[in-house]
């Protein structure tokens, strides 16, 4: 039976739908935020750090060596990018309750945020996270449409114990429904696997791009202690690519879970010489990174949690601004999963100024299989109250040349004056 769905106008809503979006609404400015990151107080910890440092740097001696750091401008050891916020400094307000109220099918879409850092964290800080505003708008097309949607949007303070802001955040997302009339209505699981369909397949590494891969590793650089200066960086200027990958699931898990985070990452296996078995899609892989999908949907494919590859692009601009560089801000784009919420060209506008990228955009999202090749460009340079900056625009491609995360970094350099 052909399904059919009603037909959404922005703002036009039921009696019930009414109610429901001012409870949400009269929530959110009670309560001063919803989300997972809303209003909340985490105290840092060097234990903390240096694991976070280990999962996603462990290369890097400023992050991971308390000694080393002690030598630094920072005279301790700074967590590194996004330690104590993990994927974002706030939330927005999901409308996972009220969306079955507004639809049949539910559809939701991170976009990613813009991040500010004053200073880094460093060992004993009592970070809190107070929501500023979170605003829902409904974005549905005018001329009417299958899918309604809403705009999501956050902002928070970061606020350590002595009330300084050391930090502010904006997150960006999207939600939308479908309300079908007549036809068979998906299970809440169908839904979910409906990106299945538009998914490409597995990327099966050649001995060649196994090279590739393994040069990529062989010559990553951390500048450290050699100092960039700022007068020294020019526009057009590339940093040192780094690779991850290829990513298994179980990759992922140590990542992102505290399950199995002590062990080593894919690429020190693979330069140990561990010999590689074949996964169920085919690709080669250490024993403890193979992927074990046999109690799975054959189809799928791991998704990347939305800030992984962004964590990988921020480890490459790490590595090279060194010690006395200070990452003080980002924006951060992806790619959601929902072929009907991906009209968009997230990342366009910062790949526009790097001239070989011109007309790119994140065109999916990273999965799993995928091998994340990073790469930047020194795309600005200013003076701004006696300080100086650059900004580097980075991506995250696959080996097909899929864009998969794209950052846009502002760096504080030092000067020198001679």
């Amino acid at each position: 039976m052909k399904q059919m769905f009603q037909i959404f106008y922005p703002n036009q809503y039921s009696e019930t739908e009414k109610v429901s979006l001012d409870h949400l609404n009269n929530h959110i400015s009670f309560t001063g935020g919803i989300g997972p990151n809303a209003n909340r107080t985490v105290r840092a910890e060097v234990r903390d750090m240096l694991e976070y440092a280990r999962i996603w740097d462990p290369y890097n001696p400023l992050f991971n060596d308390p000694d080393y750091a002690a030598k630094t401008k920072w005279e301790k050891l700074p967590g590194m990018p996004c330690y104590i916020f993990g994927e974002s400094i706030t939330g927005f307000p999901m409308m996972d309750d009220i969306g079955d109220r507004l639809g049949n099918v539910f559809y939701y879409a991170n976009d990613g945020g813009d991040i500010e850092l004053y200073r880094p964290i460093f060992d004993g800080d009592e970070i809190t996270f107070k929501s500023q505003r979170q605003l829902i708008e409904d974005t549905t097309d005018p001329d009417g449409a299958e899918l309604r949607q809403f705009s999501l949007y956050g902002e928070a303070d970061m606020i350590d114990a002595d009330g300084n802001v050391v930090g502010r955040g904006v997150g960006y997302g999207r939600n939308a429904m479908k309300r079908i009339l007549e036809g068979y209505v998906p299970t809440e699981y169908e839904q979910t696997y409906e990106w299945l369909d538009t998914i490409p397949p597995v990327h099966i590494t050649t001995e060649e791009e196994w090279e590739t891969i393994k040069e990529i590793w062989r010559d990553e650089t951390i500048r450290g202690l050699e100092t960039l200066w700022w007068n020294d960086v020019q526009i057009g200027d590339r940093t040192t690519p780094v690779c991850s990958g290829p990513i298994s699931d179980v990759e992922m898990i140590r990542l992102h879970s505290d399950m199995i985070t002590h062990f080593p990452a894919v690429r020190d296996l693979i330069l140990s010489g561990e010999e590689l078995m074949t996964d169920s899609f085919g690709q080669k892989l250490p024993f403890l990174a193979r992927h074990y999908s046999y109690c799975r949907n054959t189809q799928a494919r791991a998704v990347f949690y939305n800030f992984t590859a962004r964590n990988f692009i921020l480890r490459m601009i790490t590595n090279w601004i060194g010690d006395a560089g200070f990452l003080c801000a980002f924006k951060w784009r992806f790619q959601n999963l929902f072929s009907c919420m991906s009209g968009n060209e997230p990342g366009k506008e910062f790949l526009s100024k790097v001239f070989s990228m011109a007309g790119k955009y994140v065109n999916r999202h990273g999965m799993e299989g995928d091998t994340a090749i990073c790469k930047g460009e020194v795309t600005e340079k200013f003076e701004r109250d006696g300080k100086y900056y650059i900004v580097i625009t980075g991506w995250a491609e696959t080996l097909d040349g899929d864009v998969i995360q794209v950052v846009d970094a502002t760096i504080e350099l030092p000067i020198h004056n001679h």
